[in-house]
């Protein structure tokens, strides 16, 4: 490795650009093989004789195991760098998606026990949630060690839009798969976690090939230099993972963030799980050609995550620009309206697509503001470099908890009491993330 002061400026800035641009397509890509499930809610409910509960148990088993892994990944992230971890990630939800389309290939509905296939399914989903956990928290720590302090805001909620895209994008593809064009190309529903693998499993290659954990590596030197202890560079490289632990569990600052991304995301899946079926269950068939029932269809399940995109920028924009770097007072501004929302969409005239489209965006535009703020920004504020992996991968596992309970909980919730009864616990508890984000709304980004 060269001499880390031989760098230029405009190195440094394309390896950024690099970097950057890497882990944007490679996060972008981890959700077609998380949020491909969704879509075929339906056909697995009706073809097995599950329960809304019962399939509830799916988005539980990935949520527990999503949450236990970040707690885990993060700190091996922090350990043994984002490449190899973000990349083990890739290769491990591939495999699992393989098995499950393969499982469901050779034991169709009608053709085995409805129970076995359940228990099975069931466990390469979770272990598909662990791989997932290996993504985002070494994300977070690549970040931190190639961009400064100063313009976090922009920068991560730029690459915030990343899981935005990828969740619409995953979407599409399944739709299309399940809809005309996918019946032309021969495919059937069981595609859905065929054809993602494929696609997910090219980026990942790509990625490896491509990242690096630090400018170090490249004979760059490392941002925010100024803010390393004199003597600390290989230490706050590779801490110990006792250390990183104590630090990050002993933080008061980040368990307050992660108590209210437990209500956030609590309310974030309750829409991502549960909304397509809402749709395909409560509106019934289109009318009009097929193709045009499945753009309806598209448009009203896509546009949640891509209403996020211009609520992520700005959300990252106004922290810098008019509250110097504090997250909190957009989180809590954000997350009350998320909470309003939730309360009347289960209200709205279902088969008025504009209405709904414009609501169901707003709703996106209002949860992933504060997403990126708590899991991103935040982490990297409170974790510092030698931390951010650790801290994302803590906020982040509480968050899962919140998926956990809207996976079960909520098919419960629905069979007994109904939609209207969900949406709005979602947006109580919204609101209620709201009011804790105040808690710290006058704190500020931490440097090392």
């Amino acid at each position: 490795m060269s001499d880390p002061t031989n760098g230029s400026p405009n190195d440094l800035r394309r390896w950024q650009y690099r970097v950057f641009g890497t882990v944007w397509i490679t996060y972008f890509a981890y959700y077609l093989c998380r949020f491909n499930l969704p879509i075929v809610k339906t056909k697995m409910v009706e073809g097995y004789g599950w329960n809304q509960a019962t399939f509830g148990g799916a988005f539980t088993a990935l949520a527990l195991a999503y949450a236990f892994g970040q707690l885990v990944n993060g700190q091996l992230a922090d350990r043994f760098g984002s490449r190899r971890m973000a990349s083990l990630g890739v290769l491990g939800s591939v495999v699992m998606n393989l098995a499950v389309f393969f499982l469901l290939t050779f034991a169709p509905p009608g053709s085995a026990s409805a129970t076995s296939v359940f228990w099975l399914f069931i466990a390469f989903w979770a272990i598909n949630g662990f791989f997932q956990a290996m993504g985002w928290s070494a994300m977070v720590r690549v970040m931190a060690h190639w961009f400064p302090t100063e313009g976090r805001g922009r920068i991560m909620g730029a690459l915030g839009t990343c899981y935005l895209f990828g969740n619409a994008f995953a979407w599409l593809v399944c739709l299309l798969l399940l809809g005309p064009l996918g019946r032309k190309l021969g495919c059937d529903w069981q595609s859905v976690f065929l054809v993602p693998a494929v696609m997910f499993g090219l980026i990942g290659l790509f990625f490896f090939l491509m990242i690096r954990n630090r400018p170090e590596d490249v004979g760059l030197p490392p941002v925010d230099i100024e803010q390393e202890p004199s003597g600390e560079a290989s230490k706050a490289a590779a801490p110990s993972i006792i250390h990183n632990l104590r630090r990050t569990v002993t933080n008061p600052y980040l368990w307050i963030v992660a108590a209210s991304f437990f209500m956030l995301d609590l309310t974030r899946y309750g829409f991502v799980n549960w909304l397509p079926g809402y749709f395909t269950e409560s509106v019934g068939a289109e009318h009009g050609e097929e193709w045009l029932g499945t753009l309806k269809m598209i448009m009203k399940v896509c546009v949640l995550p891509l209403g996020g995109v211009p609520g992520m920028l700005l959300a990252g924009w106004m922290t810098d620009k008019f509250f110097g770097g504090r997250r909190a007072p957009v989180i809590a501004l954000m997350l009350l309206l998320l909470g309003i929302l939730s309360i009347i969409f289960p209200l709205i005239d279902r088969n008025n697509t504009w209405l709904i489209v414009a609501v169901v965006a707003f709703v996106g535009f209002c949860t992933y503001g504060p997403h990126i703020l708590m899991v991103g920004h935040a982490a990297q504020d409170f974790g510092k470099k030698s931390g951010a992996g650790g801290a994302a991968g803590f906020i982040d596992a509480w968050g899962y908890v919140g998926v956990a309970v809207a996976g079960v909980g909520a098919g419960a919730l629905i069979d007994a009491r109904g939609y209207q009864v969900t949406f709005t616990t979602f947006g109580f508890a919204a609101i209620l993330g709201a009011l804790l984000s105040c808690l710290i709304w006058k704190v500020g980004p931490k440097t090392e």
